[in-house]
């Protein structure tokens, strides 16, 4: 079938109803959207023709049949597979969508614009049915757990599709099959998407069984001792996220994993994956990408949040955000100047004894809440008269008053916080 999304919900949804499982809310669910498969395969096809114009280049009244043909089966043949709980890769891709493979190569197009235009399909009809399931289910732990079953079943009915018709277009068209459709280890292609090479996004979704085309959020994890059981700790992650997963083992017990939505997730789900207790495990975590530059870019956040919360030699088990300690990320991108830096600009404060250990905190704390004691005083949980007797101790440390090249005191504090846990 011909995955950008809609920004609404077109469909009139019931009220709310209350079922006893995730199954059955989606069965339910599916039996309702079934009865008007035509109408919304009809708004998707309008959107594909419109988002896709290389799909059927020369427009001929039966290529453009040919689409609402395609549409209209893999709408219905989804809706029935939730329905009726039949296994995604039980059904060979419609009639309708092979003529259409068919319309679209011998019009001038290429296979992987059908691939593209099934992709760009799946996101308008995960649009459609996550905003109805959103009205109907109103838990919202079943709400995850309809919506990440729901999520997979339908990418594996859109992959295996899509690999059947490029089998068929291969022996049909003799077409020589893309390179990176070809026998390929995931590490490779996964090192690909990481790497700048530029890559076919849908063929190696296809490959990957995990859309590159998503939201992402990208993690790197690792034992921080013996106990450390990073694969618990990714099952843990993926039930937090209620996403699609994609992981790979980089060696030394680290592994790089991303989690991924057909749409952008909310900051609930970030501060639940953030919050998850992890046993003997460190986790960088970056922040929310979309697409194949989103999924690069994740990653090396995640990585530099690894990096900086190891830069202590105190690592401890956890998530670590990297929008928590990214200014921290790149004053310390090179250690060894960052501490050279501090040591200048703290001098006797930069001491590392526990009085001037509290005596930064405070400061640090007090410079991030715009230089309030109130504020600093209700972080610490002390009394503000506490504070600035402190930063009273502080200054006459430093040798200088605080105001004094405060943007140089609050990055060296930084530095010294990152670098010695305070």
């Amino acid at each position: 079938m011909p995955g950008k999304r809609d920004t609404e919900p077109a469909l009139d949804v019931p009220k709310p109803a209350e079922y006893t499982s995730a199954t059955e809310a989606i069965q339910r669910c599916a039996h309702e959207l079934l009865l008007r498969s035509a109408e919304i395969a009809a708004e998707i096809t309008e959107q594909v023709l419109a988002g896709q114009p290389t799909l059927v280049p020369n427009r001929t009244p039966a290529a453009v049949d040919a689409v609402r043909e395609s549409t209209d089966q893999n709408v219905g043949a989804i809706f029935s597979t939730l329905a009726f709980g039949i296994p995604a890769t039980a059904i060979e891709p419609p009639l309708g969508a092979r003529n259409l493979l068919r319309h679209s190569i011998l019009g001038g197009g290429d296979v992987t614009d059908l691939l593209r235009a099934y992709h760009y399909g799946h996101g308008l009809l995960w649009q459609k049915w996550s905003a109805h399931v959103g009205e109907r289910v109103v838990d919202l732990d079943l709400l995850r757990e309809v919506l990440s079953l729901s999520s997979q079943h339908i990418f594996t009915f859109v992959d295996h599709s899509c690999a059947h018709l490029v089998d068929e277009y291969h022996a049909e068209f003799g077409g020589h099959v893309p390179r990176v459709f070809q026998r390929r280890a995931p590490s490779d292609l996964i090192c690909e998407l990481v790497a700048d090479d530029p890559v076919d996004e849908i063929a190696v979704s296809s490959l990957l069984r995990y859309d590159v085309r998503a939201h992402h959020v990208a993690m790197v994890l690792a034992p921080t001792g013996a106990g450390g059981d990073v694969r618990r700790a990714l099952d843990d992650l993926g039930a937090a996220a209620a996403s699609a997963v994609l992981t790979l083992p980089v060696g030394d017990g680290t592994w790089w994993a991303w989690f991924g939505w057909p749409a952008r997730p909310d900051e609930d789900t970030l501060a639940r994956i953030a919050a998850t207790p992890l046993v003997g495990t460190l986790g960088g975590m970056g922040s929310v990408g979309r697409g194949r530059a989103g999924f690069r870019r994740s990653h090396y956040q995640a990585r530099d949040a690894e990096r900086v919360a190891r830069l202590s030699g105190q690592a401890g088990a956890g998530v670590v955000r990297h929008r928590d300690v990214e200014l921290a990320a790149l004053l310390c991108a090179d250690p060894g100047r960052a501490q050279r830096l501090a040591d200048e600009r703290l001098g006797a404060l930069g001491r590392r004894n526990e009085d001037c250990r509290r005596l930064r905190e405070t400061l640090l704390t007090f410079l991030s809440q715009g230089c309030s004691r109130t504020r600093a005083a209700r972080l610490l949980h002390v009394h503000h008269k506490t504070v600035s007797y402190r930063l009273a101790q502080a200054e006459e440390l430093l040798g200088r008053p605080l105001s004094e090249n405060i943007l140089e005191l609050g990055a060296a504090l930084l530095i010294e916080h990152t670098l010695h846990s305070g």
